[in-house]
This record gives structure tokens, sequence and C-alpha cells, in this order.
């Protein structure tokens, strides 16, 4: 092309984008660009394989052996984020009625997210434990370079009347729930603060937000884990930290499929099933469910891991169907 006839070429493109920008618009007159830029542009490495919104970022997700961890550390990955899998795996606890994750979990868990073509750690440990939390932390940034993103889920759920509880049921319940939390963040911050950046994602429940005689001590850690995360945001806040919290509805996982909690949240019923329950409960809510998938608040957590909160901290993002659509605001 001559130079007089690419003066020409340029003038008539200009002319276009500014008659695009007069009847569309922005977005209109962006479209309009992309339209005339030359094929090479969009060809090449970049186009065949783009940068994944998470690439070259670390996310360490306690209890990610299964249930919401496992959804969530399979979402962050698909996002291009290495994934650490901090997990007890010891298939049981004392004061704890129903069956936790063990070692077989958490190995079919590395594996699966090693098939998404990122690194991963699989390590057991206790968040009721500060000095393997510690080790946890350093190894990842050892390891896999930084701590970008640490999602604090690991957690039980224990059911019954307040006057049902001994002291072992009520520690068990408040070291996991809440001082397992408050190790995590501990743990993590001094990693962050040097990056001066970081994500911390709390995970507490609808039963967070409103009091509950069927699970009065879980309820209550649930609302602790808001209060601290409140509290946290504007700790880190200025050291580039943000923490927000996830409270999803019923979600279909062992910590609520299970024979211990079915039978306490459906006692008349001879054969309890989560099925059951879930349709039971869809009933009283604004959407036609009676709970979520662990995709579905995977992907709340992917959003406050995101691009998209960038200047988001201290919120805390319902779940849930809208079954707190009815909670005063």
């Amino acid at each position: 092309m001559t130079k007089e006839k690419e003066t020409v070429s340029l003038e008539q493109q200009s002319s276009s984008n500014r008659r695009a920008f007069m009847k569309f618009g922005a977005i209109g007159a962006a479209a309009a660009v992309a339209s005339v830029v030359p094929a090479v542009a969009q060809t090449g490495k970049d186009a065949a394989s783009p940068r994944k919104e998470l690439s070259g970022k670390t996310s360490f997700i306690t209890g990610g052996a299964r249930g919401l961890g496992l959804a969530t550390a399979e979402e962050l990955a698909r996002a291009g984020s290495d994934i650490v899998l901090y997990d007890i795996a010891s298939k049981a606890i004392p004061n704890v009625g129903y069956a936790i994750s063990d070692d077989a979990d958490l190995q079919a868990a590395k594996a699966k997210i090693e098939a998404l073509g990122v690194k991963c750690l699989a390590i057991k440990g206790d968040v009721r434990d500060r000095k393997s939390l510690n080790d946890a932390m350093a190894r990842t940034v050892s390891e896999l370079g930084s701590l970008d993103i640490v999602v604090a889920n690991a957690g039980i759920s224990q059911a019954g009347s307040i006057d049902e509880f001994t002291d072992a049921d009520i520690s068990v319940v408040y070291d996991i729930n809440v001082k397992g939390v408050i190790l995590t963040t501990q743990a993590a911050a001094p990693h962050m603060k040097k990056q001066k950046s970081g994500r911390i994602i709390y995970i507490s429940s609808g039963l967070g937000r409103v009091g509950n005689e069927l699970f009065p001590i879980y309820t209550s850690t649930k609302w602790a884990v808001i209060g601290f995360a409140k509290s946290a945001a504007v700790t880190y806040g200025r050291d580039g930290i943000l923490c927000n919290v996830i409270a999803p509805g019923l979600a279909r996982t062992q910590l609520a499929d299970n024979p211990y909690i079915l039978k306490k949240m459906m006692p008349n019923d001879p054969n309890p099933t989560f099925d059951k329950l879930s349709a039971m409960l869809m009933a009283g809510n604004p959407l036609p469910y009676g709970h979520v998938e662990p995709v579905d608040v995977a992907k709340a957590i992917l959003f406050f891991a995101g691009s998209a909160t960038t200047k988001v901290t201290g919120e805390v993002f319902d779940v849930s169907y809208g079954a707190n659509a009815r909670n005063v605001a």
C-alpha cells in the first residue's frame, strides 16, 4: 500500500469510528475499532492461549479435601491459580458426629487439581495448630512463589438444643470454626503484608446472619466469623489485603448430608435424606431451591478472588436462594 493510500485508509477508518461513536456510543465505537484490527493481531500464542485471570497466583484453601473446599480449588485452578489443599484428613474428630475427610480424599483432590494443569500441594494439617499453619504457609511461598488467596473454609457442624452441649462439644466447634479462622489469618498475613497484596475469603453461613434453635453453637461461630472478617478488613486494608465473607445456605456437602445432621433436622422421618430436606426447605424460599451446590459457592469465592473486587473489603455475600431476603437489612 502506498503512503497516500494508507493515509486515505486511516482517514476513512477515523471517520467510521466517529460515526460509530455518535450512533452507538463508546461500546459501539469499540466494536467498530475491533472490527478493523488487522487479522494478524488476533493470531499467535496469546490469542491461542489467553492468560487466565488468576495465572501466576497461589491459593491456599483450608478444608480443601472435599466439599466446598475442593469445589473452590477446582474453580480457582480453572482460572489459572496454583493450589494448596490444607486439610486435617483424619477421618474422625472427637465430639464430631459424622465422618470427615481422610487421606484418600486429600490425595484424590490433589489429582483432580493437577489434572486441570496447575501445580498443587496437598498438606495434612489442623487449623487448630498454629505451627502447622505457619509451616504450611511458609512452604507455600517457598515452593509456589507467593501466597495470594486464602480461603478460610475448614469448619464443622453441631446440632441440638443449647442444653445438650458438653464442654468438649462446645470447645471443638469453637476451636475449629473460630480459632482456626483466626490462626489461618495470622499465618497468612505476614506473607501478604510483605507482598502488599492478598485476598482472604472467609466461609460463614446463612446461619451466621440469624438465630437458630437447632444449631445454636454452630450458628454463633458463624456470626463470629463475620465479626472477625470485618475486623481483619479494617486491620489489613492499608496493606493491600482484602477480607470478605461468603455466607452459603444449605449446601450439598458431607457437612450437611450425613445421618447425624439429617436425623437432627428431620426427627420424624424414619429415612431422612438430603433431597427430602432440600424439598422441605424450598417451600419457604423466594427462589425455587432448597440448597446450593458446592460449585455455586465456589463461583462466588472466585468473584472475591478476582479483578472485579479490587476495591471491596469487609463485605458479606449471601449465596442462599433468597433465604435472607426477609431479614433485616
